[in-house]
């Protein structure tokens, strides 16, 4: 520390003749490979005859290595009104040990004199610090190099009342996320350490705190605006760009930069147009205009452009301009898979004025995503009762592979121009799969198809960091209709032992009955309580030679229908008259019958009802009985979902109920809708909800000594059927509450308390309670608290002489005392008495041997034990005792 202490004081010295120079900065770094990284140091300095130069500085790697670092250029920068200096550009490599989290620095004392947000800036040293992150998640092959930013602060250059702007044009070549922030300028921090940022307030304020105005960051684009400054001078700002690696912070750089306000100016900004976020497809190309105008007809407008695309390898964007005011630039870019990524592009537009003192500028980015090509040439076959899928290769070889979507029915895309990777989702397909390998074009689909259904299915192609392509063309296809499909499961009597389901079902559509199936037919139906696939048999349909005249409906009287839910599976056979065997042909799909529930509330039924059926039912009518036992249901309501509440009932009151569904395979051959019908359910409504809780507030008198309650009636707020209340009380803080007493009438809400020792120490709550009838307690209200106020005090004198007259020493008239510890001392310490009776009711006698005490001044100590809210709490009293027992010595 003593070491680094005296170099530091021998640079300041060194150059303390010379006017201090560095205007902005920052450090960048570029990974070579393994844990090697080759940093960047880029300065701006102001020239002159007495600035100090630095042909090298010294960097710190973070990891407790340290270099002087040559410069490798300095480029003179062209004067600005005042203004002279250079670009200094500094390079070093270094090698680390292992993934850790280093801090590169370079501290530097020559930052400028009389910069207005920054104290004493003289002799603050210009501090410059970079993030790298080595992770074990990138491995050796995957290292990170920080971002890029194109456009260097030397100088910066605002006036008095005017608009100030500048963007850093940093890209990432890894594709991050980048994050801009302002942040406090960085100095010494006067430790080992290097770079701390300086205290706000004490060093360090935002320039408009000193200059006035307003201040911006765009933390996406990284805009610095600072409008309407108002005094001359020169700032200091830092802007933090932070990179982010699929939302994990992965590094960052900090950038200097000083700001020059100079006097009122007569320059205005140029103007440029807006520019859109879009994406583009790998392979196709890309091209927008936009123009530059600037309101002073003399200025001459230079349009530049930024980003990645720019520097690209293989095929960058172009950007020509046309004219000088206004300005009109031709962004195009044809892109090909290489350019695939999954975070955007960014580009930066920067119009720049000619205005000799003063340069004006406006910016304009765009965000650019490359996403895969879509996936072409998907065709669905439906082979058995699976889905076959095919589709050729995508024809960029850098795709990792494939995922597929599914969803019933059609009408999904065209999807050209998406740029949302959660296209396929919002247009109702659900992943089902994913395949890896650029040629990996097929798939096999068995999962939960339903015979009947058509299905539809899209493929979409994903990179290895996670960019998508726009789904493919749809493709849809069904199960070949060879077996039978089930259509009801309905509900046609309730009851406990001969309740009624109707089971219908179509025959098999497109089942070769010519040479394969030739009959003749049956069916064979099987049943299980509840939800499920069924194993009981129950029916065996008579045989027909035409299937198209097989029976199809079946109608079972012997169940128990109001307590349970049946699930069906009708099984096709024919019969070989060869044989003389069975022969197995194929299954529907299982389905139940809908179950209705109800649950009874305050005023109201909860209806929810479930089924487990192949179709996809699209909504629900309710229908009522009334009145109730006469078999007439009356519809009420319809809902597209599984529950329902009806409203308004009177308590204690039956009402039954009966659900309808209706509903439809995605097959137009199936007839539709499909409609079944649920058990009748009856229930009557109660009042199961408790009422509001009260608000309750005490007065705590301990002069009386009296806790009086006072709550508010809910009845008069939130509820209208509070009956009584319910007083729960403890007698200390956190212990456990007991029933203190029921209030039976709902105006009464006033309630007093005192215990049976007068104490009124304790805490309380109050419940609302609602009819007699249902009961319903309330949560409780808050907690209130009394306490009391102990009085204990004990005199200094009496005179047991027999006179009836002040004959025992006694306490005063004491409350919210339980015991107390006494004990009497004479004036050799020889104890005297003791009690725990807080009366004392001490007669002057020696307790031990019953002689009386001689007259003279006595010792005592007193543990009070008072009755207090917490418990009890005891006081520590002592003194003296003055006996006096001659004649005429009683003392009042």
């Amino acid at each position: 520390m003593l070491k680094r202490l005296l170099a530091f004081l021998f640079i300041l010295w060194s150059f303390s003749a010379s006017a201090t120079h560095n205007r902005a900065g920052e450090i960048t770094y570029e990974w070579m490979g393994g844990y090697t990284y080759r940093f960047t140091i880029r300065i701006c300095t102001n020239e002159g005859s007495n600035i100090a130069d630095r042909p090298e500085l010294e960097i710190w790697y973070g990891d407790g290595e340290r270099d002087t670092v040559p410069r490798v250029s300095e480029t003179m920068v062209p004067p600005i009104g005042s203004f002279s200096g250079s670009d200094n550009i500094y390079i070093a490599t270094h090698t680390y040990d292992g993934p850790f989290t280093y801090y590169i620095q370079v501290l530097d004392p020559n930052r400028n004199q009389g910069i207005l947000n920054i104290s004493n800036s003289v002799n603050v040293p210009f501090c410059l610090r970079t993030t790298l992150v080595i992770s074990p998640f990138f491995g050796l092959n995957y290292g990170n190099s920080s971002c890029v930013p194109e456009k260097f602060p030397c100088p910066e250059i605002g006036c008095v009342g005017g608009r100030y702007c500048f963007n850093s044009a940093a890209y990432d070549p890894n594709g991050d996320s980048l994050a801009y922030e302002l942040v406090p300028c960085m100095g010494d921090n006067g430790n080992d350490n290097g770079c701390s940022p300086l205290p706000f307030g004490a060093v360090y304020s935002y320039p408009n705190v000193i200059g006035g105005g307003t201040i911006s960051i765009d933390p996406v684009t990284g805009t610095f605006c600072w409008d309407n400054p108002q005094i001359q001078g020169e700032y200091n700002i830092a802007i933090l760009i932070k990179e982010y690696k699929n939302g994990m912070f992965v590094g960052s750089v900090l950038r200097d930069i000083q700001i020059t306000i100079l006097g009122i100016c007569n320059n205005d900004p140029p103007q440029l147009t807006p520019i859109a976020d879009t994406c583009v497809v790998a392979g196709s190309s890309i091209s927008f205009s936009l123009t530059a105008t600037d309101p002073n007809s003399g200025d001459v407008v230079t349009l530049n452009e930024y980003g990645q695309p720019f520097s690209l390898t293989t095929s960058p964007a172009t950007f020509n301009t046309v004219g000088s005011n206004p300005v009109t630039g031709t962004f195009n870019w044809q892109t090909d898979c290489s350019h695939i990524r999954n975070s955007p592009y960014q580009v930066y537009f920067i119009a720049e004025d000619n205005d000799p003192q003063v340069p004006m500028i406006d910016v304009r980015s765009a965000m650019i995503k490359v996403i895969p090509p879509p996936v072409t040439g998907l065709s669905v076959s439906p082979v058995t009762n699976t889905m076959q899928l095919n589709w050729n290769p995508n024809t960029c070889s850098n795709i990792k592979g494939y995922r597929i979507y599914r969803k019933i029915g059609t009408g999904g895309g065209p999807f050209s121009g998406c740029c949302d990777e959660n296209t396929a989702t919002d247009n109702g397909y659900t992943l089902i799969a994913t395949v890896n390998g650029l040629n990996n074009t097929s798939y096999i689909d068995n999962s939960s198809l339903v015979l009947g259904n058509d299905y539809c299915y899209v493929i979409v192609s994903y990179m290895q960091d996670g960019a998508v392509s726009c789904p493919s063309e749809e493709d849809c296809a069904h199960l070949l209709m060879d077996v039978p499909v089930i259509t009801h499961v309905s509900v046609g009597e309730t009851d406990l032992t001969a309740g009624i389901d109707t089971i219908r079902w179509v025959h098999p559509l497109e089942l070769d009955t010519f040479s394969n199936f030739t009959g003749p037919y049956f069916y064979k139906i099987f049943k299980r309580d509840g939800f499920g696939n069924p194993s009981s048999l129950v029916f065996t349909t008579p045989q027909s030679n035409q299937l198209y005249l097989t029976q199809k409906e079946l109608i079972i009287d012997t169940l128990n229908t109001q307590d349970k839910a049946y699930s069906y599976r009708v099984d096709l056979y024919q019969f070989n008259t060869v044989s003389g065997n069975e022969e197995y042909i194929g299954p529907t799909n299982h389905a139940s019958s809908i179950f209705l529930s109800i649950a009874p509330a305050d005023q109201q039924l909860i209806l929810t009802w479930q089924e487990d059926v192949p179709w996809t039912n699209t909504y629900y009518k309710i229908y009522r009985e009334s009145p109730t036992g006469s078999n007439n249901f009356v519809f009420i309501d319809s809902t597209f979902n599984q529950t329902y509440t009806d409203t308004g009932l009177v308590n204690g009151i039956t009402y039954c109920y009966r659900v309808v569904s209706y509903g439809s395979y995605s097959d137009p051959r199936i007839p539709s809708p499909l409609i079944n019908y649920s058990q009748k359910a009856c229930k009557s409504p109660i009042d199961l909800t408790p009422p509001c809780a009260p608000t309750l507030s005490i007065d705590n008198d301990c002069e009386i000594p009296l806790n009086t309650l006072v709550w508010n009636n809910p009845n008069n707020s939130c509820a209208d059927d509070v009956m009584s209340y319910n007083i729960y009380f403890t007698p200390v803080q956190g212990e456990a509450f007991t029933l203190l007493a029921t209030i039976n009438s709902n105006q009464d809400t006033v309630f007093t308390h005192v215990l049976d020792n007068g104490s009124i120490a304790g805490c309380y709550y109050v419940t609302a309670i609602d009819s007699v009838q249902y009961g319903n307690e309330s949560l409780p209200s808050n907690i209130v608290c009394g306490d009391n106020c102990p009085v204990y005090f004990l005199p200094n004198v009496f005179s047991p002489n027999g006179d009836g007259d002040n004959d025992y020493f006694v306490s005063f008239p004491y409350r919210f005392v339980e015991k107390v510890d006494m004990n009497i001392y004479n004036r050799w310490g020889q104890l005297m008495f003791h009690t725990e009776n807080p009366d004392i009711k001490w007669d002057g006698k020696n307790q031990d041997n019953q002689l009386e005490c001689p007259e003279g001044v006595y010792f005592y100590t007193c543990k009070v034990y008072t009755i207090r809210l917490t418990g009890l709490e005891v006081i520590d009293l002592s003194g003296f005792i003055h006996l006096y027992r001659s004649n005429g010595a009683s003392v009042h």
